[in-house]
């Protein structure tokens, strides 16, 4: 499926691409109007969820769909919500805080909580089945998955005092990160009958998996010998690095059945982030792909469906804001994907703002400062 890694590093020297290769994305501003918002995740027909944050600095879980915006509600006891995932029949996935511990639910499409599981979901698929961690008797994370509304534990694949399950697919395979026994974080696999593989890295010492599509390919991203951070893929359990847009460091947070990647890269010279996508071996600046004047700034991707819809974080004419991308037509423009394997070799520099981590890894850096 992948190119050979001679024909990779071809594809980082920049060039020009025939237009008809590219697709122009309509962009449009979802979730609730007036807040700081970022989308997190979309479902086959379009439904997406996300975050927005209050002016106490406190945030809540949204559900968009068909246009309408729906906060979900806050259960007694909590202070905040987030939403993670979305199901097939537009059950919201995620978790809130209380004053006793955070606890894992599942919201259906009119933003009521409909059942809790576990301290996090992180994930969802098509048919309503979860991904997630969950508090042991011992104060440790357990990674775990939904069957047929059972919670399935897949213990500890690294061998150390915790783990979480970020996503499962349609066939009820998941993927994760998990504490090795030496303290170190190692993104894995779980089968649809739970036997778990941890996956190769980059030569660093930590890897995260965030995703996987209905094929079984995970996305994610892993350390490198110097210390950055680069996405990647795993066909199996060997890492294809997908590089950087220039900058020190690249996340990827989503992954389709076509093998696209979309997620978050530094940009060159310190000049912030920006949402990518990366495709048949190329790696772009999504901003390139809009059509000119669209009046936006995409500095994050966190959700991509199978019909290549993209959601994320953005600034709408300098207003942070959620987006929604849809697939429209050949670009008329021919654009030099920014893509580099040899970015300034630096250590992982500390995240400014929490979607620049994501809300899986967040539940895992938590996690691990608790269990120290």
């Amino acid at each position: 499926m992948y190119r050979s890694l001679a024909a990779y590093v071809v594809c980082a020297f920049s060039f020009v691409v025939p237009a008809w290769a590219l697709t122009v994305f309509q962009v449009q501003a979802i979730g609730p109007a007036g807040y700081g918002s970022s989308a997190t995740a979309i479902s086959a027909t379009g439904a997406v969820v996300g975050n927005y944050q209050l002016s106490d600095g406190t945030y809540r879980a949204f559900l968009w769909q068909g246009g309408q915006v729906t906060t979900l509600s806050l259960p007694a006891g909590a202070t905040q919500t987030w939403a993670t995932a979305i199901g097939g029949s537009g059950q919201a996935g995620g978790y809130t805080d209380s004053l006793m511990a955070p606890k894992g639910l599942i919201w259906d499409n009119f933003g009521n909580p409909v059942a809790t599981a576990g301290a996090y979901i992180m994930g969802l698929n098509a048919n309503g089945e979860a991904a997630g961690m969950a508090i042991g008797g011992d104060g440790n994370g357990y990674a775990f998955v939904t069957r047929n509304g059972v919670l399935t534990s897949l213990g500890q694949p690294g061998g150390g005092a915790w783990s979480s399950a970020n996503a499962v697919n349609g066939d009820g395979a998941a993927a994760g990160t998990a504490m090795t026994a030496a303290g170190a974080l190692n993104a894995f696999s779980a089968s649809s009958i739970g036997a778990t593989s941890l996956l190769g890295g980059l030569g660093g010492e930590s890897s995260y998996a965030t995703a996987i599509s209905d094929s079984g390919l995970v996305a994610g991203h892993a350390q490198t010998a110097s210390g950055s951070l680069n996405a990647v893929v795993w066909n199996g359990t060997t890492a294809l690095s997908l590089g950087t847009l220039g900058g020190v460091n690249s996340y990827a947070y989503a992954v389709n059945a076509a093998g696209r990647v979309a997620g978050i890269s530094d940009l060159a010279g310190g000049a912030g982030t920006a949402a990518f996508l990366y495709d048949n071996g190329l790696l772009y600046d999504l901003n390139a792909l809009l059509a000119p004047g669209s009046g936006w700034q995409l500095l994050g991707a966190y959700g991509m469906n199978n019909s290549g819809q993209i959601v994320g974080r953005g600034l709408h004419n300098g207003v942070e804001q959620a987006f929604l991308l849809t697939p429209s037509q050949p670009s008329p423009l021919a654009v030099s994907p920014a893509l580099s394997n040899d970015a300034p070799d630096t250590n992982v520099p500390e995240p400014s703002a929490i979607w620049l981590v994501g809300p899986a890894v967040l539940a895992l850096i938590a996690l691990r400062l608790r269990s120290r």
